[in-house]
């Protein structure tokens, strides 16, 4: 169930707010804070910087050192060594941005344990562009029917208008008759954070 869901539910009766309160916790516990993302984007753009500005430094330096071999010999070293750093540092980079766009995709799959679902999955055949993981969709839905048990997926299950819930032999208790406490001022909660009166 999404938020929207459980909120319509809380209104309806069929779940409390300590039951809402348990799903939301629950669908939230891998989510990757915005701030968290943000700071590591910001920490992104200023290690760019300061590597275009060495590269800055070094080219001028260069164009004053004309005529010393051996400088002109430590400046190329030197930008040897800075196209290296900023190659593997743009290779770290791609890997992040492929792990937690997979984390990502494996956290709505709703994949019980993501570390067994990624060996299961063959690296080759996934390329990230965009932003999108090309080639992970097919192989999820394929071990989403191999290996069911890997993911937390349910089947909904129905409910009889008549307030019998198939697979649990009980009714449904009637709005209002007691018999769950705490009913009204649940609904009256609910009905305030759907914006009714």
């Amino acid at each position: 169930m999404d938020i929207k869901e459980l909120l319509q539910a809380l209104a309806d009766g069929s779940k409390t707010i300590d039951e809402v309160n348990k799903a939301i916790e629950e669908e939230t516990k891998n989510m990757i804070p915005r701030s968290r993302l943000n700071d590591k984007n910001n920490e992104i753009k200023d290690l760019k910087q300061q590597l275009a500005d060495r590269d800055t430094q070094l080219t001028d330096l260069s164009a004053k050192a004309t005529g010393h071999d051996e400088l002109q010999n430590q400046i190329k070293a030197l930008q040897d060594a800075n196209q290296a750093a900023t190659s593997e540092y743009e290779a770290k980079l791609t890997k992040q941005a492929y792990d937690f766009a997979l984390d990502k995709e494996l956290l709505v799959a709703k994949a019980r344990n993501p570390v067994a679902v990624k060996a299961l999955l063959n690296p080759e055949l996934i390329k990230l562009e965009d932003g999108k993981l090309l080639g992970l969709s097919e192989q999820l839905t394929k071990l989403q029917e191999s290996d069911s048990y890997l993911f937390d997926v349910q089947p909904q299950q129905q409910q009889d208008p008549g307030g019998y819930n198939p697979g649990t032999g009980q009714g449904n208790p009637e709005p209002g008759s007691g018999s769950d406490e705490g009913y009204n001022a649940a609904r009256e909660q609910a009905r305030k954070l759907m914006g009714r009166k």
